[in-house]
């Protein structure tokens, strides 16, 4: 009867398969920006934005790590982030920064629609494109590499690129949260 009581319990205290996932330790490197129009929002530098969307949401899954030491473990190395199309060196720099996962992206698409009617300005639109990719350190393996896009709308030049660079992340953060 023992032996059958202490069965039962046991399997109380077992959570049902995929309830827990291990806690993922994943960086975020700067980008690599191919774009005209990048140089006005800091598009390299938007990786923090990308590395805050996943500490937000992926906060019981994910752990992310500050990336100021991404960029200090690159520095290091003579490392600048189109360097990290190789998957050994990005696998470096993860394991450097003791990640599971390290995110890349090229900013492919970063371009403004403005019109002027009569002289008076017109609220415009702007589009951002970026490429992502999630490699495993431990592998070598690209577990996501995929392409994440945004529109913003306004009047001013840096906050209609900015706004749509953000929608583009914050899909990137979303699809990535759930790996």
């Amino acid at each position: 009867m023992r032996l059958l009581a202490g069965a039962f319990l046991a399997l109380l205290t077992l959570a049902p398969p995929g309830a827990a996932q291990a806690l993922r330790v994943v960086a975020v490197a700067d980008f690599v920006d191919e774009t005209v129009d990048g140089y006005q929002i800091g598009a390299v530098r938007l990786s923090a934005e990308l590395q805050a969307y996943l500490a937000a949401q992926g906060r019981d899954r994910l752990r992310v790590v500050a990336v100021d030491e991404v960029r200090a473990a690159m520095r290091a190395r003579g490392y600048a982030p189109a360097d990290l199309v190789s998957p050994t060196k990005a696998a470096e720099i993860a394991q450097a920064v003791g990640a599971d996962w390290l995110i890349t992206g090229r900013w492919v698409y970063l371009d403004l629609d403005r019109e002027r009617q009569a002289g008076v300005r017109v609220p415009a639109l702007a589009q951002a494109v970026i490429e992502i990719r999630v490699l495993q350190a431990s592998t070598r393996r690209t577990l996501l590499n995929d392409t994440f896009s945004g529109i913003g709308f306004g009047l001013t030049n840096a906050f209609l690129l900015r706004q749509a660079a953000r929608v583009a992340l914050q899909r990137a953060a979303a699809r990535i949260s759930n790996l």
